[in-house]
């Protein structure tokens, strides 16, 4: 099972750090991983949703037109390299930190200790526990204008990951050991990550005083691809011991890829692991963004977006299949409170990823080809102008397809620009914010530079380590460049 984590912690090493004061039990690496993938507090990952939608409305903000290709920012620019742009973040369907990590006495446990009650735990769980997370890194960029048209390159490092866990897992993980005949089916868990480097031609031009149109050409570039999925695996306690039988494929598309064995308790062999012997591109494929503004009054302008529509040819990578019946000794819950020496929480992570491992065996089956979809994004929004264009009101729609579901977000925001140079802007996300978070953004736009910072969640409840322990979404957006003449 580790095979599907192994993916998201290669591509969140940066997410660790930010949790390094977390606790003093959260600095082992596997638990770091867990943080990260269940909090994420204001996060730089290279793996999500590459936007900021409280800046959408906002015309000073050079970054908004990767939101639009219709957007065209009010000067040419020149990006600074790496922090021309730099976007994370982070959602959950529900799943929370301290849904995972409880304390117990001077202790930290997970949820698998028998002094966290069961039915509290698992009915806090939804039928499908999802995470999404994701990063955007833009190594190279810049944008002029050429008589009516706007031009745009850059180069940038993109990459997702996703993990769709089902419930009756967690049931299985936290009862344990149960009676003589006791059975649990597990369907439809799933872990993905991509990894690209693209390299963008755009290009944006009004066709009349009301419509604008634009588009973005995209050649990617392959770095990794990993997807695991177990389609069912039904267990059945018999003579005290879980009897296993499971269905699902593993791909995992790295150049120099190469899978690490052990044997089970038969002596076959199934993937426990993976090591890379050298570097290079491991796919190729290509991309289009499209969008459009109208004006449809003096002060009501309506737009629409479709980012990342594109796919990615990976070539041959690992194949494995898991199809047949083993046996598994479940989990060990409980902490001995009698013993000398208390476990830490790094080490009950350990015993819990070891038994995940135990519990799905992958067996390598050769070498396969295929073809992954990026993960697209669908921006529609209406915005409405007061005070001489100094004050916007707008609504806007994004739909993010990840996989193996979509994730939408709906955002109100209201930006004001007193100045020229500075414009401000706040929202609230709705679905996934439950009106603890907000959103806010700041551009800072003088003639020598075009400073953007911005959140569409900002926290306003976390920890004394400031770690945002009951949030189900996070990011943060980052972008600087040096502004042209129009």
């Amino acid at each position: 099972m580790n095979y599907l984590l192994i993916p998201l912690n290669k591509r969140l090493t940066y997410f660790n750090n930010r949790l390094t004061n977390f606790d003093s039990r959260l600095t082992h690496p596997k638990l770091a991983l867990l943080a990260t993938l269940i909090c994420c507090s204001a996060a730089v990952s290279e793996l999500a949703a590459q936007q900021s939608r409280t800046s959408y409305f906002m015309k000073s903000a050079t970054v908004r037109s990767l939101q639009n290709p219709a957007f065209r920012p009010e000067r040419g620019y020149v990006s600074i390299p790496v922090l021309g742009t730099v976007n994370p973040s982070f959602s959950t369907n529900g799943l929370t930190l301290d849904q995972l990590v409880y304390p117990k006495g001077d202790e930290t446990v997970l949820f698998l200790d028998s002094s966290v009650d069961a039915d509290d735990f698992l009915n806090g769980l939804k039928t499908d526990n999802r995470i999404y997370t994701g990063l955007a890194t833009q190594f190279l960029g810049a944008g002029w204008y050429s008589d009516q048209g706007f031009w745009s390159v850059d180069l940038s490092l993109r990459a997702n990951a996703g993990l769709s866990a089902p419930k009756s897992l967690f049931e299985l993980m936290k009862r344990g050991n149960g009676a003589e005949g006791t059975t649990y089916d597990i369907r439809n868990l799933k872990s993905t990550a991509e990894s690209y480097v693209e390299a963008g031609v755009g290009y944006s031009r009004p066709i009349n005083d009301k419509l604008t149109v634009g588009g973005k050409l995209k050649l990617l570039l392959g770095v990794g691809s990993a997807e695991a999925q177990i389609d069912q695996l039904h267990a059945v306690m018999n003579a005290g011991q879980w009897n296993i039988t499971s269905q699902g494929t593993l791909h995992a598309s790295v150049k120099g890829l190469k899978t690490e064995e052990k044997l089970d308790k038969e002596g076959r062999p199934y993937i426990s692991g993976f090591d890379v012997d050298g570097a290079g591109i491991a796919g190729y494929g290509a991309g289009v963004d499209l969008g459009a503004s109208y004006r449809l009054t003096n002060k009501l302008t309506l737009s629409a977006a479709l980012l990342d529509f594109g796919f990615i040819n990976w070539g041959k990578g690992v194949y494995g299949v898991a199809n047949g019946n083993f046996e598994f000794d479940g989990f060990d819950l409980a902490i001995n409170e009698s013993a000398p020496d208390q476990p830490s929480l790094s080490d009950q992570f350990d015993s819990m990823i070891d038994d995940l491992e135990a519990l799905t065996h992958f067996r390598e089956q050769g070498q396969k080809k295929r073809t992954t979809r990026l993960r697209s994004t669908l921006n529609v929004g209406g915005e409405y102008e007061l005070l001489k264009d100094k004050l916007t009101f707008g609504l806007l729609s994004s739909t993010r397809f990840y996989q193996p579901k979509a994730y939408t977000e709906l955002t109100l925001s209201t930006s004001y620009r007193p100045i020229k140079w500075f414009e401000a802007a706040l929202s609230y996300s709705f679905i996934h914010s439950q009106f603890q978070t907000y959103g806010l953004a700041l551009n800072f736009s003088p003639c020598w530079i075009n400073f953007f910072v911005g959140s569409d969640y900002m926290l306003t409840k976390v920890s004394s380590e400031f770690v945002p322990v009951k949030s189900t979404a996070a990011d943060f957006y980052l972008g600087i460049s040096v502004p042209l003449s129009h």
